[in-house]
């Protein structure tokens, strides 16, 4: 098969979702403006200490600071899946606890510039559980125990990380995407390469959740950081395969030993208490 390269996309985002660490709650320097621009937006959280957003819904910003799934909030108003966002913030001392540690500044900044209250509770929703594949828990080729220095990574500058991702892998905690189109037997399709270093897997499991358009659950057990690499059609881990590149759920057993296995599971959700309008910078 002949790749047609019609686009491309390199991404080098930190891994920013999962556990957190309580070092600091807040950033020292914050910015939100209003964005009146259509398109996708993007939140990028790096282990530098810096947070980035662009024509960020406030939505998408609250998922990416609790690292929830889309379904895992509730009484949300309308509002906030439409006005959109520019986000600068960082922090002088970057965080030892990597790009994770800055959600909960990030938390504190929605609550300052939205008056973001919100609550947490416990409901049973359609989710994924991630675990082995194998009876014998063997983990698949393209997963490996990491041997990224995470201490290091709070100190690269923006050229250090994109001159070490060019070598082929990211710096600890963070991750490589390459998104592009080919050409299959059914037509056109949507291809994703993702290489993610020193990643926990309860936090693997967390950065699934876009890709599978459902809360995933870790239950391997696993403990430590990982490098994983996997290729899949870009398309929700539900559809059914119809192209020669696998869907998520495919590319997970084969690739790393890993299977997402469809329930309904007790999952934590976000309701929102109250939200206002931007507080103005």
């Amino acid at each position: 098969m002949r790749t047609i390269a019609l686009t491309s996309l390199l991404m080098l985002i930190a891994s920013d979702l999962g556990r957190f660490s309580a070092q600091a709650t807040s950033f020292d320097v914050a910015s939100i403006k209003p964005n009146v621009k259509e398109g996708d937006g993007a939140i990028q959280a790096r282990a530098n200490g810096r947070l980035t957003a662009t024509n960020a819904s406030l939505r998408s910003l609250i998922l990416r600071a609790y690292a929830i799934h889309d379904s895992q909030l509730a009484g949300a108003p309308g509002w906030i899946a439409t006005e959109r966002f520019d986000v600068e913030a960082r922090v002088e001392t970057p965080p030892a606890g990597g790009p994770e540690a800055l959600m909960p500044m990030m938390r504190t900044l929605l609550a300052e510039r939205f008056k973001l209250r919100a609550h947490n509770e416990t409901r049973e929703l359609p989710a994924f559980v991630l675990t082995f594949a194998r009876r014998d828990r063997r983990l698949g080729s393209q997963i490996r125990t990491s041997e990224a220095d995470c201490t290091r990574a709070t100190q690269l500058t923006e050229a250090e990380i994109r001159a070490q991702a060019r070598d082929g892998w990211p710096p600890c905690g963070m991750v490589y995407v390459v998104s592009y189109v080919a050409a299959a037997a059914t037509g056109l399709e949507n291809k994703t390469r993702v290489r993610r270093s020193g990643i926990s897997m309860n936090d693997f499991a967390t950065t699934l959740q876009t890709s599978a358009d459902r809360p995933v659950v870790d239950r391997t057990g696993l403990e430590g950081r990982f490098d994983v690499e996997y290729s899949f059609a870009a398309a929700p881990a539900t559809a059914a395969a119809g192209g020669t590149q696998p869907t998520l759920v495919v590319a997970l057993e084969e690739q790393l030993g890993l299977k997402l296995d469809a329930q309904r599971v007790a999952v934590r959700v976000l309701v929102i208490d109250s939200v206002e309008h931007l507080i103005e910078n």
